[in-house]
């Protein structure tokens, strides 16, 4: 049992809803009753009847609502306690996360973090995320940032940012400037692609084959820059996430791209394992940062 299942099953009570709990809490509906479901496991009880056109705990659901505030309220003094200890928060926080999105999302989150909490000390480890995943399973990581998806089972995920998979093509190329592009179109066109330990990697050799062919890939690299540099050069294509699209960068080019790839980028944490208040402080801190527009 985590804090983040007591605070989900708390939501539902309160809104005496699955679906309004989903969109304070910005999941899904599906992740929101899985999670109590596994509450429900734990606790190897029922918690909430679900044949019945009303909202109704059990006698156990009541029992564990009344008890989950408590744990709760003293979860978040325990927070502000953290909080207001200010400078003297210590301990090591190990992170995995790849390159491109440590830069774009979190280089200048962390640093904050740092300045605030000077005595606070946080590894960093740098990859794809298939490598991010295994990671945090080994526990060579307290936290991960990966893009979905990726195989969930042992693991907590925290989606926080939302976005789609975009066509990168230089300026030069025949099609700069289209609105939207069919996978199908670009069956003779020469990829330059994140490798194999990124899940983009996975989703746009999906999106080729299900168009009826498989992608002639000519690079592969673990850096953004290395990829950006080939496609300005017309050296190839590529399929990335959007916000990692080089803005200032009047290269390259952006486009739509059908089938869409919708691209999620989340944190996770390997289930039932041990948190130190350090990694905890981070979590919340990120999750804090990303859903909510927290400063820190």
């Amino acid at each position: 049992m985590d804090i983040r299942k007591l605070t989900y099953f708390v939501e539902v009570v309160n809104e005496k809803s699955f679906s309004r709990a989903a969109q304070k809490l910005y999941v899904s509906q599906p992740m929101l009753s899985k999670t109590v479901r596994e509450l429900e496991d734990e606790f190897q009880a029922r918690l909430i009847e679900r044949n019945n056109k009303k909202f109704l705990l059990t006698d156990i659901g009541r029992i564990v609502y009344q008890q989950s505030l408590k744990v709760l309220k003293e979860y978040q003094e325990l927070e502000h306690l953290l909080e207001s200890s200010d400078k003297r928060l210590t301990g090591s926080v190990s992170l995995s996360i790849p390159p491109i999105i440590m830069k774009i999302f979190f280089e200048d989150l962390i640093s904050r973090i740092q300045k605030k909490y000077p005595d606070l000390h946080m590894d960093l480890f740098e990859h794809g995320s298939y490598k991010v995943l295994e990671y945090v399973q080994s526990e060579s990581a307290d936290i991960g940032a990966v893009m979905l998806p990726v195989p969930t089972e042992g693991i907590e995920i925290y989606p926080i940012v939302y976005s789609k998979c975009v066509l990168l093509v230089s300026r030069d190329h025949p099609l700069a400037g289209t609105g939207c592009v069919d996978m199908l179109a670009l069956r003779n066109e020469k990829f330059v692609m994140f490798n194999r330990y990124f899940t983009v990697y996975e989703m746009a050799m999906q999106a080729c084959l299900s168009r009826g062919f498989t992608p002639e890939v000519t690079f592969q690299s673990s850096r953004s820059s290395f990829i950006f540099d080939r496609v300005s050069r017309n050296q190839g294509i590529s399929v990335i996430p959007e916000p990692i699209f080089p803005q200032d960068d009047e290269t390259l080019c952006k486009v739509d791209i059908t089938p869409e790839i919708p691209w999620t980028l989340a944190l996770i944490t390997k289930q039932n394992r041990y948190m130190s208040p350090a990694s905890m402080f981070v979590l919340n801190t990120f999750l804090g940062y990303f859903r909510d527009g927290e400063e820190i």
